[in-house]
């Protein structure tokens, strides 16, 4: 009797740590650290000071700031921690140029890629970056292009949102030359007489006939304002 009540209690201790030990084997181990650590859906992935370039289409510090441009870019789109990344310039906002997170496109190993995606409706608003330390400016992308992609501007022209992302383009670039004589408020995506008055004297400079912005306006603007950037 005695024999059959230890072989009975051996079975049931072996049963429970049988099930102790199972239970310890088909636990899932423990994930590895998230790809995905704001949960958008897409991969973090920061970046490195390489020399390429990234299209930056969302800055902030929470994920929420990010979520639109998950939405309109899908799969094209990661984020990085600014953080640990390039210490390059990731934003346009001369009050927060270093935001916590960034959304991108890229990288890219050269420049007229993404200001070629840049100046269109899809990226209105958005910015280029270099993935060089220490960079101060985003990338100002008519310093970029070739003038013959440029459009042709002049007073009277109907407003079109595509030709308004290149006068603002030429607007921000005369801001930059001279704020004084031409200050941030006129930054307005229309090609008005506040514009053509401020290029007429780089026009006459370069003996260019005053008024429309045609392709040596474009050349004669690059040639003058492009050195002043860090990019």
């Amino acid at each position: 009797m005695r024999s059959r009540l230890v072989v009975l209690v051996l079975a049931a201790v072996l049963g429970a740590g049988g099930g102790v030990t199972a239970a310890l084997v088909d636990r899932p181990a423990p994930e590895p650290e998230a790809a995905d650590p704001l949960r958008l859906g897409v991969e973090r992935a920061d970046l490195g000071c390489t020399g390429q370039a990234a299209l930056v289409v969302a800055v902030g510090d929470t994920p929420a700031a990010l979520r639109g441009a998950v939405a309109d870019h899908g799969d094209r789109v990661r984020y990085l921690r600014t953080r640990d990344s390039c210490a390059t310039r990731w934003s346009a906002n001369e009050d927060h140029p270093v935001p916590t997170w960034a959304a991108y496109l890229g990288p890219y190993d050269d420049l007229a890629e993404p200001c070629a995606e840049r100046m269109t409706l899809d990226h209105k608003g958005d910015g280029v970056t270099v993935l060089t330390d220490g960079t101060t400016d985003l990338v100002r992308c008519v310093c970029v292009l070739p003038t013959t992609a440029m459009p042709d501007l002049h007073l009277g022209m109907p407003v079109d949102p595509e030709l308004g992302i290149w006068v603002r383009a030429l607007q921000g670039m005369l801001v930059d030359l001279d704020p004084v004589r031409f200050p941030e408020e006129r930054v307005t995506g229309r090609y008005d007489e506040a514009t053509a008055a401020r290029m007429a004297p780089l026009q006459a400079f370069n003996d260019i006939a005053p008024g429309p912005v045609e392709e040596p306006s474009w050349r004669a603007l690059r040639d003058r304002a492009c050195g002043g950037y860090d990019f």
